[in-house]
């Protein structure tokens, strides 16, 4: 099977699912197909734990052809059987350690490729609400959806699913699998990736629930999980939905006819050529309100109604015949929004808990699973999510360039949705950073980080720059995104002068006026040919990359098409060190560039091909990992490189 014929079987996967049947024959895919294993082993072949070591010795340095050949015979006799993971814990925000396990390369391998066709199964069908651990869309998405459709949210209702990972039902997960795919040695083997367990201290523990966590499958699988609440929220949203809009209040509604009458009259004045309005209107009634008016003077009314109509609410924001539920999941944080009473927003909150503990046997946390009102707004996501501040009128007027003219136009206020930077965010990062202390803001310390002072100044910066810039890149769509990242630019600022000013030391103003250029102060370090500026707030592209995709579309199965130049160099069974052309071949790898130093003629090589992979020989692969490469010359097709 060629590559364009991997491609092809994907599609026909994706088709099947769509059109709601199960799949077949996806063991045969994983058996016969060696096109797969090359995908899934240029997918991870690059992830900073590729190189990590399980339980056992193997890890991604050293991977051949055989090796995935090995793993196919094993799959095919049936001998095959994930190893436990390694559980080792990390640190979260909140102080607490997280379980994670590491899986065997060649689990991750396997994983990876039952991954390749569960995507190809499940993406096509999975819901537009559902943002977490898919491709192409993230957490900017999903928070951009909820500005454009919470529109008017008078609740918000947050969940929190204890220990989601670590509790999903073994059973349930493969009776869900099985809807969509008709293959038992398939299933089987997902199966065995669940019970797998995993080594702590030493010490072999079953898995009676949760996916491995670590694993490449985890993330799918948890989607796949939560795919039938996806589904429960979306018909719960369509049961909710009630009328077609608000109706308007009665303040509104006579202003609006009386605007209509004054427009009446100036028509009449236009048509009939006259200065003043008549005692006797049109039709049987008299109307002598307006009697006597001329037109400067109903311009003038009108004008005045104007303004009081844009100081009068529109809607009625407790309309009993208008409801809307909107709905959000980033992998097992979900959030919705109502527009109701709050007793409403109760009983849809119990709904959703009973579905969640009868269907899918999982459990709410009662102290994080709560109801808000809008004012108050929830954190999801990292943002504080609320609405405007409302003023003493219930909406505003701001004038705006509409087709090359200034318009007035409204401004609902309390209504929009509104992201903003959570101070406690600011100050964790700050101090997990080791940049200083805020205190109370106004009185804040910066200190110099003495882990940093052994690093080159080009180094020094290049930290600090990809530390804060990646921060106020995910705080992008912050409403107050200058106000709130203001004071951490420049106490960060102040800790890398400070780094810098103790390593040559020296003082702050010194440094400052040593590397800031002419023009904008920008601080700046050249490193030879290497260049890196110090960035500010305004250097971030607020609009790039945030906007909303379409995620409801057709399964791409064209992703996979592309070969990957590692692939590629693999199956060209040359040895990249010393040229041998027969013989099994292996890929060296590296955690990344930074690792290599030395003079070694293969070091040179591979910073030279700034590569952190390169294909060997068996032999210089085993010469190298004892240590004993020779340091020959280096040639490729005849030609001394070095």
């Amino acid at each position: 099977m060629s590559n364009q014929n991997l491609v092809k079987r994907l599609e026909g996967i994706s088709k099947c699912s769509i059109n709601g049947e199960r799949v077949r024959d996806l063991h045969k895919l994983l058996v016969n197909k060696p096109e797969i294993w090359e995908l899934a082993y240029a997918n991870i072949s690059s992830n900073y734990g590729a190189t990590t070591k399980g339980v056992d010795e193997v890890t991604a340095d050293g991977h051949s052809v055989e090796r995935s050949h090995e793993i196919m015979n094993q799959l095919r006799n049936g001998t095959y059987r994930p190893k436990p993971t390694r559980r080792v814990y990390i640190p979260k925000s909140n102080g607490k350690k997280r379980p994670l396990g590491i899986p065997t390369f060649t689990d991750k391998l396997v994983q990876e490729a039952c991954r390749i066709i569960l995507e190809a199964i499940y993406e096509p069908v999975f819901s537009k609400f559902s943002f977490g651990f898919r491709k192409g869309i993230g957490c900017h998405d999903a928070l951009s959806t909820i500005q454009d459709a919470y529109m008017g949210t008078k609740w918000f209702i947050e969940f929190d699913i204890k220990g989601y990972f670590d509790n999903i039902d073994h059973q349930i997960l493969v009776k869900l699998l099985k809807e969509k795919i008709n293959d038992e040695r398939f299933i089987a083997l997902i199966g065995w990736m669940l019970k797998a367990g995993y080594m702590e201290d030493w010490k072999f523990n079953k898995t009676y629930s949760g996916t491995p966590q670590g694993g490449v499958i985890s993330p799918i699988l948890a989607n796949i999980y939560l795919h039938e609440l996806d589904i429960f929220v979306t018909d719960l949203c369509q049961r909710t939905h009630k009328g077609k809009k608000r109706k308007r209040t009665t303040e509104y509604r006579k202003i609006d006819n009386a605007k209509v009458r004054l427009r009446q009259k100036l028509k009449l004045l236009e048509d009939e050529n006259l200065e003043v309005v008549p005692e006797t209107g049109r039709g049987k009634t008299k109307t002598l309100k307006y009697a006597g008016w001329s037109k400067e003077s109903l311009f003038k009314e009108l004008e005045r109604l104007t303004d009081e109509q844009l100081n009068t609410t529109e809607s009625d924001q407790l309309d009993p015949d208008y409801r809307r539920l909107q709905y959000t999941r980033y992998a097992d944080d979900f959030l919705l929004g109502y527009i109701g009473n709050k007793a409403e927003a109760v009983a849809i909150m119990e709904e959703i808990k009973e579905f969640l503990r009868d269907t899918l046997r999982l459990e709410c946390s009662e102290e994080k699973t709560k109801i808000e009102h809008h004012k108050k707004g929830v954190l999801f996501l990292g943002y504080h999510l609320g609405t405007h501040p409302m003023k003493a009128t219930a909406n505003r007027a701001a004038n705006e360039m509409r087709f090359g003219r200034k318009t007035l136009r409204r401004r609902w206020l309390g209504t929009g949705i509104c992201l903003l930077i959570p101070v406690a965010k600011v100050r964790d990062f700050v101090k997990r950073k080791r940049y200083g202390n805020l205190n109370n803001g106004s009185n804040w310390d910066a200190l110099h980080r003495k882990e940093l002072l052994n690093n080159s100044d080009y180094e020094i910066l290049t930290q600090y720059n990809n530390e804060v810039r990646g921060f106020a890149e995910y705080y992008k769509l912050a409403g107050n995104f200058y106000r709130g990242l203001g004071l951490l630019y420049y106490v960060a600022q102040t800790s890398l002068l400070k780094t810098l000013a103790h390593k040559h030391k020296s003082s702050v103003a010194k440094i400052y006026r040593h590397y800031s250029d002419g023009k904008d102060k920008h601080l700046t370090v050249i490193d030879g040919k290497y260049r890196k500026e110090w960035f500010k707030l305004k250097d971030v592209d607020r609009s790039g990359q945030t906007k909303r995709k379409t995620v409801d579309v057709i399964y791409n199965p064209m992703q996979h098409s592309s070969r990957s130049e590692i692939i590629e160099r693999l199956n060209a069974e040359v040895c990249e060190y010393c040229g041998k052309t027969d013989g099994y071949f292996e890929v060296h790898h590296v955690r990344k560039l930074g690792d290599i130093k030395g003079k070694e003629l293969w070091k040179r090589v591979m910073i030279a091909r700034n590569r952190k992979k390169m294909v060997l020989c068996v032999e210089c692969h085993h010469q190298l990992t004892w240590g004993k490469l020779p340091d020959h010359r280096y040639q490729l097709n005849g030609t001394n490189t070095f």
